[in-house]
């Protein structure tokens, strides 16, 4: 299954928050949250314009999650608001199951507060416990530098590029960093 227990942290700038399973009750906050994100977050693939998710919708995706052994959803929480969420899916066929890619955002105001790394480490302490789950991959603007800088930190390399992998408008594109850490 895809859960963890509820943790408590505590940001650089002495707020508390928590990290923990994002269940399928809270579908309306996660969906607020991620309203909000896709039109703040500059390195994000989906952009506010074409996120269109319903209530409904969000509620059976976290429900699936839940149940599969080789997905996980996180949410961090302080003082009951949504700062940050991640989530991880396996691969789908028997060659590629034992690995997955992760997709990680922290609000705005939340950012370099250890939110990031908090979400980070509890699904990569999750994935060592896992049976099934030996390699966690993600995909980093090559301009995201504080992202990289965590990703590092944590003990993710780089495997490889992406050359104009995301195209923001006629005339800006980013390339794209693919890393991972291997558990087993």
């Amino acid at each position: 299954m895809g859960q963890i227990e509820e943790k408590s942290f505590t940001m650089k700038n002495g707020e508390a928050f928590t990290v923990r399973s994002a269940l399928p009750e809270d579908a309306e906050k996660v969906l607020n949250y991620n309203k909000e994100i896709f039109g703040e977050a500059p390195y994000l693939l989906t952009t506010a314009e074409e996120f269109n998710m319903t209530n409904e919708q969000e509620k059976e995706y976290l429900e699936q999650i839940l149940l599969d052994p080789g997905k996980l959803a996180l949410i961090a929480e302080a003082q009951a608001e949504v700062i940050g969420f991640l989530d991880f899916h396996n691969g789908h066929k028997i060659r590629n199951k034992h690995q997955g890619t992760l997709a990680m955002n922290v609000g705005q105001k939340y950012r370099n507060q250890g939110i990031g790394k908090a979400l980070l480490s509890s699904l990569l302490e999750w994935a060592e416990r896992s049976p099934l789950i030996e390699k966690v991959a993600l995909e980093v603007v090559t301009e995201n530098y504080p992202a990289i800088r965590l990703y590092k930190s944590l003990g993710f390399v780089e495997e490889g590029r992406k050359t104009k992998a995301i195209k923001v408008n006629q005339d800006i594109y980013y390339d794209v960093m693919l890393m991972a850490r291997l558990l087993k």
